[in-house]
């Protein structure tokens, strides 16, 4: 058998929309085919890349190993061949478009993002919801939200387009003061966090304490309860308020783990509209990335 060099687009549409939507009958229906067109590219698809990729089992479909693998390059060649078709067709957008922001993020940096889109594009309406990263992921499978951003635990994650990794930071009020040897009082949003998990890791490594002193489900928490120095807590570049100032090593913070933000979407329930924002917000995670500032 020839060596593999190319994985054409119409197999792997094929299989992110029968993921996407849960069914290869509802996947013909998407993409205008029928359901015996579906399955043989399926099939197409695993004789190419040489292994299983989706079991059956009565009405559900599982994904293998090698399914969930290929997912995230899916996604990715996808939204690139979705960028190069939208560039040159130069159409006007509108419609609804539900996106995700996260609490434990920075909404002001993405609101404002999503603000810049919408002047941008006067026929598009924008419905944003503000959450949990982990409460978003379950609105974005039930189709609650057409769009997401929030952090990715791993790269293997269900709908996962594009992410960045951002180094966490250590975040404090200006007059904050730590003595290294003293327990260290922690401001976290409720268990399980992503940024919880890090500082105490961290501090668990070096052999530090620390005490939780106050829990916020929102970032807006998180930020009052630091500026008034009820203690210190994890944040991104993006989400340092003023008053605030960054914990070093030298007053023995140590180094947090880094997050990966994602853009999460399903292509097969993706609008135009959508995906034009879709590509601007991949921008603005970009720039997060980088220390934008809020």
């Amino acid at each position: 058998m020839p060596m593999l060099t190319n994985v054409p687009t119409d197999l792997l549409r094929a299989f992110v929309t029968v993921v996407d939507l849960g069914s290869y009958t509802r996947a013909a229906e998407a993409l205008g085919r029928t359901q015996p067109a579906i399955s043989l590219q399926i099939r197409r698809l695993e004789d190419l890349l040489r292994t299983r990729l989706i079991n059956t089992e009565g009405r559900q479909i599982r994904l293998t190993d090698a399914g969930v693998s290929l997912g995230p390059y899916a996604r990715q060649i996808l939204r690139l061949n979705d960028d190069i078709v939208a560039h040159y067709a130069a159409e006007a957008l509108s419609g609804w478009i539900r996106v995700g922001l996260p609490t434990d993020f920075s909404n002001a940096f993405l609101l404002g993002a999503i603000t810049r889109f919408a002047v941008s594009h006067p026929d598009v309406r924008i419905e944003v919801e503000s959450n949990l990263s982990r409460t978003l992921r379950q609105s974005l499978a039930a189709d609650r939200l057409d769009i997401m951003i929030g952090i990715a635990p791993t790269q293997d994650e269900a709908y996962l387009v594009n992410s960045a990794t951002i180094a966490p930071i250590w975040a404090m009020a200006e007059d904050f003061r730590w003595v290294p040897g003293s327990t260290l009082p922690l401001v976290r949003h409720p268990d399980p966090c992503e940024y919880a998990d890090r500082m105490r890791t961290a501090l668990r490594t070096t052999r530090k304490s620390w005490k939780t002193k106050m829990v916020s489900g929102d970032v807006a928490g998180i930020q009052a309860a630091i500026l008034a120095g009820i203690g210190a807590s994890a944040l991104t570049p993006a989400t340092l308020a003023q008053g605030m100032r960054v914990g070093t090593a030298a007053e023995g913070f140590p180094p947090l783990a880094p997050l990966r933000i994602g853009l999460f979407y399903k292509h097969a329930r993706l609008s135009k509209a959508g995906h034009g924002l879709a590509q601007w917000l991949i921008q603005q995670i970009t720039l997060a990335s980088q220390g934008a500032p809020a």
